[in-house]
């Protein structure tokens, strides 16, 4: 019996053994927790030694997500924020193109309302000598304007004569100057025709043709009239609408218009899918062309007021149209328009134009709206 008591005690005592002898191998899994010390790694990603509190946890599998502390080192790709420097390549290019101007910011004229323009000289910016205000001894002309044309035409369109027609167009001006030297940068904001036959045919000039049409630069000039006025004339400015502008080059006056919508020359503008510019016709005749125009006009008579505030005087103007598409085949032939010097419906001036200082910063939607007021009444009302 003893004996078997002992053989009991021995059993017991090498089964304990062994149980214990297990418990330590599970902490030499505890010491891949030590793996946590690879969570030092994520001292890279200085949040890494929280993973040393993963030692705590010889639960250490929670340390093993100190692994994600390794993501921390995915915070080193923000080193590739640095890739953000190749932004400075960008101090190595030129800032500008040899030969592009821009409006700058420096205060220049003999009255100081002017700006200098800056000029780009082997890739930087640079003030330049050319100032946008520089009026010396003549009246202060710079700035915004408001400017109505007003045109009187024989007109006949197709078979029928329209006798004598009305166009009104509005435009929005930004002048610059250099003493007696007057640059107009002219946009025309809106077109409207009638005609004393408007019963029998009309052309309607769309928004969209007036939108179509670029900025125009006019040279123009003040004359000193000796007696304290002013006046202001512009040379003949040609248009040529709807055309590529290497067709003509620096002679328009010369060019013939193209008829046909097929021709290289011919653009489309007002962007409806269609070469040429846009017109509607109503009455008997009804119907939608596309044209292509050709026009000039000149300042004559012309004068400004000392306080620099309005313009006017008379306009000569020519005009040629050319219809290169249709949906009516009576309107193919397009409209004949010839300068008519005195109506037959109103008095005074056919052919004139109006022009009023606006605020800074008018635009044509400004001139458009305030037209009423800003402009005499038409002498020939049309709308």
């Amino acid at each position: 019996m003893k004996k078997f008591l002992i053989f009991v005690f021995i059993l017991s005592f090498s089964l304990f053994s062994v149980s214990c002898g297990d418990s330590d191998d599970n902490g030499d899994t505890g010491d891949t927790g030590d793996t946590g010390d690879t969570g030092d790694t994520g001292d890279t990603g200085d949040t890494g030694d929280t993973g040393d509190t993963g030692n705590t946890g010889n639960t250490g599998d929670t340390g093993n997500t100190g692994d994600t502390g390794n993501t921390g080192n995915t915070g080193n790709t923000g080193d590739t924020g640095n890739t953000g420097n190749t932004g400075n390549t960008g101090n190595a290019e030129a800032e500008c193109e040899e030969g592009e101007t821009r409006l700058g910011d420096t205060v220049c004229g003999s009255d100081d309302t002017g700006l200098l323009y800056k000029e780009c000289v082997e890739g930087e910016w640079v003030d330049s000598e050319r100032c946008t205000c520089d009026p010396g001894d003549y009246p202060n002309v710079c700035g915004h304007y408001a400017q109505k044309m007003w045109f009187t035409a024989n007109s006949k369109v197709a078979t029928i004569d329209m006798a004598e027609a009305w166009t009104r167009t509005y435009l929005h001006l930004v002048q610059e100057q250099q003493e007696d030297q007057v640059t107009v940068h002219a946009k025309i904001c809106n077109i409207t025709i009638d005609n004393s036959m408007a019963w029998s045919l009309r052309l309607n000039m769309p928004q969209s043709f007036a939108d179509a049409l670029p900025l125009l630069e006019k040279p123009s000039w003040l004359v000193d009239n000796g007696d304290g006025t002013f006046g202001f004339e512009q040379d003949v400015f040609w248009e040529i609408r709807s055309i590529d502008p290497n067709c003509y080059g620096d002679d328009p006056a010369n060019y013939t218009l193209p008829e046909i919508p097929t021709d290289p020359c011919v653009e489309d503008w007002d962007n409806d899918g269609v070469p040429g510019i846009k017109v509607v016709a109503t009455g008997l005749m009804s119907g939608t062309v596309h044209i292509v125009q050709k026009s000039s006009s000149a300042f004559r008579n012309g004068w400004f007021a000392d306080d620099g505030e309005t313009a006017g005087g008379d306009i000569v103007w020519t005009d040629v149209q050319e219809v290169v598409q249709t949906d009516n085949n009576m309107l193919s032939g397009g409209a004949a328009n010839s300068m008519k010097e005195k109506s037959s419906h109103f008095e005074g001036n056919a052919n004139f134009f109006e022009q009023v200082k606006i605020p800074e910063g008018s635009d044509c939607f400004y001139v458009v709206q305030n037209a009423k007021t800003l402009f005499s009444s038409d002498p020939k009302k049309i709308d």
